[in-house]
């Protein structure tokens, strides 16, 4: 192909590339602009590398630049088939011999994975040098001759830049990035397999804002999953996102599903959520025309079990699949281990936004020894939350005791968000007590919640749980040994006695005048307190 016909093609608009005979597949706006960018930097530069993440179109891309500029399309596998067996280079020697081939055959060459060449050989040095050499001398080959042209695709570099052999593409070529997808991508790549006209029907903005992240394989996955409904709703679409593409690491199927107009006392904390997280993630249409962001870091702080991973759990169900958690499960050694699964569920977190990171009782986490980098590590992650690819992803942490959390943390906004736990008050204990015991015990409809609210004071959240299940047992053993059974009032204030009698005893035990617990077996009380926690 000749250099006009490479600047031709560099300036050919989008309507013209969706014509293509090489599939079904048009390239979406985001593609088409990437393919544009390259083929303007080919009819001045020798070479070019195009970078993008797994699911962005970067085959698809270089198929179609394959196709219109007549080139050789040459991938991982060719170089595995032309590798010969019988000695340790074999396959850095058939990358060099498909290459030749390959300029043989046409002046433009592509190779499509190139990351994978380095997964073959980082691992060994001289294999590395080895590798380098070849991909030099296959630059040289493109240099060496007028006319040629030598197209590269490969995922950006991790965390640590550029593997030895990227230097190679980093030095000698200029670097194309394919951007995020937006909603006109998304529209594309659907109507690829649904259709223009079943896409049409749909609101895809609303959909983009709901998983602004979503690759090309999630896309046409959606696309797969829908192929059976006839007329497919947006609230189906994005029902189907939360239920079958999204992935949290916190299994809300696993986790007890519970809702936030089931915290009585809650109120507060649930409008705070709602209007500090909920809001900006799910409605993004009045959040953009607000500049509302969900804050980029939430505290939830109160003694132990006043309901801080019970408020979690209820916005994991919330947030369906953008709900992604970091807990003691996480501890292992050696340290690196532990950092390896936290930077994984934050890349995920991120990738799924927007999302919430939970960690849970993070203040015993920043109290483990071999593990102090977390605090340094959410350091860098709360500062990088302000860049717009992290702006969706909202930290909220749990503390027994916010002192234990670092101030660092704490000042400069990075916490922007602190709620309070606390110990219900009377109303509140009735309320959960009522919510708990539920009509599967005789005579249910007549408990009398105000005096066991009066009897339960100082109780927690988790104790008037525990004084319900309690009751149920000892009820549940009577029907069982075929014995009378009591009302379920008698049964609630059994399960309340024998706990105050477990305090007293623990309290006698320790012998710690009362620093855990009263003598007379109840817990510390708070008069002011009027929440859930």
């Amino acid at each position: 192909m000749t250099m006009n016909a490479i600047t031709a093609l560099a300036h050919r608009p989008p309507s013209d590339l969706s014509i293509s005979p090489l599939s079904a597949f048009s390239l979406s706006p985001a593609q088409t602009a990437a393919h544009n960018q390259i083929a303007r930097i080919l009819s001045a530069s020798p070479a070019v590398t195009l970078l993008g993440t797994p699911g962005s179109g970067r085959t698809t891309i270089l198929r179609r630049l394959a196709q219109d500029l007549g080139a050789s399309y040459v991938s991982v596998k060719d170089f595995l088939v032309a590798a010969s067996a019988g000695h340790p280079l074999a396959f850095e020697d058939g990358f060099m011999a498909v290459v030749v081939a390959a300029f043989a055959a046409t002046p433009v060459v592509v190779i499509d994975d190139f990351e994978y060449l380095a997964v073959v050989t980082n691992r060994n040095m001289v294999r590395g040098a080895y590798l380098r050499l070849a991909v030099k001398r296959a630059f040289d080959m493109a240099v060496a001759e007028s006319g040629r042209r030598l197209v590269v695709t490969a995922q950006p570099p991790g965390e640590g830049g550029y593997p030895p052999v990227f230097d190679v593409l980093a030095d000698r070529s200029p670097i194309v990035t394919l951007t995020k997808f937006c909603a006109v991508d998304y529209s594309a790549i659907l109507a690829n397999t649904m259709g223009t006209e079943r896409v049409a029907t749909l609101d895809v903005l609303a959909i983009y804002r709901y998983a602004s992240g979503l690759n090309g394989y999630q896309l046409r996955l959606v696309a797969a999953l829908l192929a059976a409904q006839p007329a497919p709703t947006t609230e189906g679409v994005i029902e189907l996102i939360a239920r079958d593409v999204l992935h949290s690491n916190a299994r809300t199927a696993e986790i007890e599903e519970i809702s936030f107009d089931r915290l009585p006392g809650a109120e507060h904390m649930v409008e705070a959520l709602e209007t500090n997280i909920v809001l900006p993630l799910e409605n993004r249409v009045l959040a953009q025309r607000l500049g509302l962001k969900p804050k980029r870091g939430v505290l939830l702080y109160g003694p132990p079990g006043t309901g801080k991973t019970t408020i979690g759990r209820a916005l994991a169900h919330r947030m369906k699949g953008k709900f992604f958690m970091i807990d003691g499960s996480f501890i292992s050694e050696p340290p690196a281990a532990f950092f390896e699964k936290v930077k994984a569920v934050v890349h995920d977190a991120k990738e799924n936004a927007p999302s919430v990171l939970f960690i849970d009782d993070a203040d015993v986490l920043f109290r483990i020894d071999h593990i102090s980098g977390l605090v340094r590590y959410l350091l860098s992650l709360l500062d990088g939350l302000e860049s717009e690819t992290a702006s969706n992803v909202c930290v909220m942490m749990t503390a027994m005791n916010a002192r234990h959390v670092p101030e660092a943390l704490l000042r400069s906004g990075r916490v922007e968000l602190w709620l309070e736990t606390r110990l219900p008050n009377a109303a509140n204990r009735a309320k959960i007590l009522a919510l708990y015991a539920g009509t599967e015990m005789p005579s249910s409809e007549f408990i009398n919640y105000p005096d066991l609210a009066e009897a339960t004071d100082g109780f927690t959240p988790a104790d008037l749980r525990r004084i319900a299940g309690d009751a149920k047992a000892l009820y549940g053993y009577d029907v069982a040994l075929q014995r009378p059974t009591r009302y379920a009032t008698q049964y609630l204030q059994q399960a309340v006695a024998n706990i105050i009698a477990d305090r007293k005893r623990m309290a006698d035990t320790l012998d710690d005048d009362g620093e855990r617990n009263k003598k007379d077996g109840k817990y510390p009380v708070n008069t002011e307190s009027c929440g859930w926690n």
